[in-house]
C-alpha cells in the first residue's frame, strides 16, 4: 500500500471509530444526559430526623426537571416510587434512606444523582414487641444493637414468630433484658413467644452473646436448626446463648446473668454456654464464691443432640461458674458438660441442683459410626491421650450435684448382627468426672434411676500406666438413692384451673408436673415427700390443685397443705377469714 492509500485508511478508521464514540441525536431533541443531570433536582426529607419507637415518619420526596427531559425516574431504596410522593411508616431501627434519580434511554440505563435521609430510632426503656409490631426483627435487632445508649432496656415479646436467621452474635450489654411479656410467657398451658433459625453455623456464632452483666432471658422458645442428629463437625455446631463477659484489668465479678422459663432446643452444639473473661486477668468474673451470679433455671432443655461434638444443654467451660437449678433435660447429648479450665489458670466448675434428667439421649456416635450411650452429667479433664480427648488430668474446680433427679440409664441402640438390625440396650452413666477436680467434687441427696453407685458415677484420674490415678475422688454422700422409678406412678391433678389434668411426680427430693396442653414437666416444688404421702384437693378455693400432707393415723384429719404444690407447708385454716 502506497503512503497516500495508507494515509486514506487511516483517517476512515478515525472517522469510524468517531462515529462509533458519539451517540446519535434523538429527533426530538435531548432526552439524558448531560442537559437533564444539570438541571433535574430530586429531594427527600423526612417529617422528623429522630422518632420513638414505634412512633411513624413520614418521608417525602419529588422529582423537578425541565420539559423535554424524558427517561427520567425515582427509587427509593431500591423500589421505584412517583415523580412526587410520600411514605409513613413506623421505622423498627435507625435508618438511612436513599432516594436515586435514574435516567433510561439510548439503550442504556445511568444512576444521575442520590440523595439520602437518616432517621435515628430511639427505644423506650421498655418495649413491646408483638404480633402488630411492623418489622420486629428489626425492631428486636435494633434495641439490642450497641447503639442503643439507654441505660436499661426490657424488650417484652408477646405472640410472635421470629425467624432470626442469619443472624448472630446479637449482644446484650448492661442491664438488658429480653423477656416474654407478662401473661404471654411460657407456663403450664402456654408455649411462649418463639425466636427461631433455620441455618446451621460453625464454632464462635452464637444467636445472642452476653458480654455484661445485669442481664435477663426469660419466658419463651428459643429454637435451633437441627431437629435431628447433628452429625458435620464444622457447621453443624451451632449455639442459642453464650454468656462470655468482657475482661477488666481489675476483674470485678459478675452479679446476675439470669436464663429462665426458657425451652431451648434443636441446637447441635449447645443450648447455654458459659465461659469467663479469656481477655482479662485473672481469676476472671465468675467462680465458686459467687454461686447464684449466673442462673440457669427452670428451662426446658431438649434435642441438642450431636453426633460425637458437642450436643449438651448447658455447657460451663474456660474458667465459667454457673448455677444449673430446676431446669428439665431431655434428649441431650449431655445433659451438663464442663470444659476444664481456660488454659491460663482458671478452673471451671457448676452446682447443678434440683433438675429433672429424663431418660432419654445420651446417643454418642464415634470412629467408623459406631454408637453407644455416653453420660449426662460431665465435666473433661484437661489431658488426653491417643484415643480419647480431655479423658483425664484436672478436671474443672468445684462441682456440687445436689438433689437432682437422674432417670438417665442409657437406653436401645441398633446394632447389626449376621446382616440383620437388632436393638442392644447400651448402659449409659448418669455422671462422669474426668479427672481430678482442683478443690473437689460432691454427689449429694440425688435420686438415680441407676441401681448402684457403679453403674450411675464414675471418674477417671491423671493419665498413668499403674493405677486409676484418682487423688481427689468424688465425695458421694450417703445420702444419695439408687433404684427409684418415681415415673412409674403418677397422680393426677388440675394444677393450673381449668379442668385438665396434670401429671405430678414427687420424685423424693423434687416435685414436678407434667402439662396435658404442652407434654412438658416443669418444676414445682424441693420437697422429700413421695406420691404415697401426699393427696390432692382445692384446700384454699382458687380452683387449683394443692398437694396436702396425708395424715399418718387414717381417721385424722389432714393439717398442712401447699398451695398449688408451689407453696411452703401452710396449716389448713390457718389462713381462713
Amino acid at each position: 500500500m502506497t503512503p497516500t492509500l495508507r494515509l486514506f485508511a487511516a483517517l476512515a478508521l478515525l472517522a469510524g471509530t468517531a462515529a462509533r464514540a458519539l451517540p446519535p441525536v434523538p429527533p426530538d431533541g435531548p432526552t439524558g444526559p448531560p442537559v437533564c443531570t444539570d438541571a433535574a433536582t430530586i429531594k427527600l426529607s423526612s417529617s422528623a430526623s429522630e422518632v420513638t419507637f414505634p412512633n411513624a415518619r413520614t418521608l417525602t420526596w419529588s422529582l423537578s426537571a425541565p420539559v423535554g427531559c424524558k427517561g427520567l425516574s425515582l427509587e427509593l431504596d431500591s423500589a421505584a416510587v412517583p415523580a412526587i410522593g410520600s411514605r409513613t411508616d413506623r421505622p423498627p431501627r435507625t435508618e438511612q434512606h436513599a432516594l436515586r434519580l435514574m435516567w433510561t434511554g439510548l439503550g442504556q440505563r445511568a444512576l444521575l444523582r442520590t440523595v439520602r435521609v437518616t432517621v435515628v430510632v430511639r427505644y423506650p426503656t421498655r418495649m413491646s414487641i408483638d404480633a402488630g409490631t411492623a418489622r420486629p426483627v428489626q425492631a428486636l435487632v435494633g434495641a439490642l444493637d450497641p447503639s442503643n445508649l439507654n441505660p436499661m432496656q426490657v424488650i417484652e415479646l408477646c405472640n410472635v414468630d421470629l425467624d432470626l436467621t442469619g443472624h448472630a452474635n446479637l449482644m446484650l450489654t448492661d442491664n438488658r433484658s429480653l423477656v416474654a411479656a407478662p401473661g404471654c410467657e411460657r407456663g403450664a398451658r402456654s408455649l411462649g413467644p418463639r425466636i427461631f433459625v433455620t441455618d446451621k453455623r460453625g464454632p464462635g456464632r452464637s444467636l445472642f452473646l452476653i458480654r455484661s452483666d445485669k442481664v435477663k432471658i426469660a419466658g419463651f422458645r428459643l429454637e435451633g436448626p437441627t431437629a435431628g442428629i447433628g452429625d458435620d463437625d464444622d457447621n453443624n455446631v451451632e449455639s442459642a446463648i453464650r454468656i462470655w463477659p468482657f475482661g477488666t484489668v481489675m476483674p470485678t465479678p459478675i452479679t446476675s446473668i439470669v436464663v429462665s422459663n426458657m425451652e431451648i432446643s434443636k441446637w447441635s452444639g449447645i443450648g447455654v454456654e458459659v465461659g469467663d473473661a479469656g481477655d482479662g486477668a485473672l481469676p476472671g468474673r465468675f467462680s465458686n464464691q459467687t454461686v447464684g451470679a449466673v442462673r440457669i433455671s427452670g428451662n426446658y432443655f431438649h434435642h441438642n443432640r450431636h453426633r460425637g461434638k458437642e450436643g449438651y444443654g448447658v455447657l460451663v467451660t474456660g474458667g465459667g461458674y454457673a448455677l444449673i437449678e430446676r431446669n428439665v433435660f431431655e434428649e441431650n447429648r449431655h445433659a451438663i458438660a464442663g470444659g476444664s479450665w481456660d488454659g491460663r489458670g482458671d478452673f471451671s466448675g457448676y452446682t447443678a441442683r434440683e433438675n429433672l434428667v429424663l431418660p432419654g439421649g445420651g446417643l454418642h456416635c464415634g470412629f467408623a459410626g459406631i454408637c453407644w450411650q455416653t453420660h449426662q452429667i460431665d465435666m473433661h479433664g484437661d489431658r488426653g491421650h491417643f484415643d480419647s480427648d480431655w479423658c483425664c488430668g484436672r478436671a474443672g474446680e468445684t462441682l456440687m450435684i445436689e438433689r437432682n433427679t437422674l432417670l438417665y440409664t442409657g437406653g436401645y441402640r441398633t446394632v447389626v448382627v449376621n446382616g440383620q438390625p437388632t436393638q442392644v440396650w447400651s448402659d449409659g452413666l448418669a455422671i462422669k468426672v474426668r479427672g481430678n477436680p482442683i478443690d473437689k467434687a460432691v454427689v449429694a441427696g440425688n435420686v438415680f434411676r441407676h441401681g448402684s453407685r457403679d453403674d450411675a458415677i464414675a471418674q477417671n484420674g491423671a493419665l498413668g500406666i499403674i493405677g486409676d490415678n484418682i487423688s481427689n475422688p468424688i465425695d458421694v454422700r450417703p445420702d444419695n438413692v439408687f433404684g427409684a422409678d418415681p415415673m412409674a406412678t403418677l397422680g393426677q391433678c388440675d394444677f393450673a384451673g381449668d379442668g385438665r389434668q396434670d401429671s405430678f411426680m414427687a420424685s423424693g427430693v423434687t416435685w414436678w408436673a407434667r402439662s396435658p396442653v404442652t407434654q412438658q414437666w416443669r418444676f414445682l416444688n424441693a420437697q422429700p415427700q413421695k406420691l404415697a404421702q401426699l393427696m390432692f384437693a382445692d384446700v384454699n378455693g382458687d380452683g387449683r390443685c394443692d398437694v396436702v400432707l396425708k395424715p399418718q393415723a387414717p381417721a385424722t384429719q389432714p393439717g398442712f397443705y401447699s398451695s398449688g404444690g408451689m407453696g411452703a407447708w401452710t396449716m389448713i385454716g390457718a389462713n381462713a377469714p
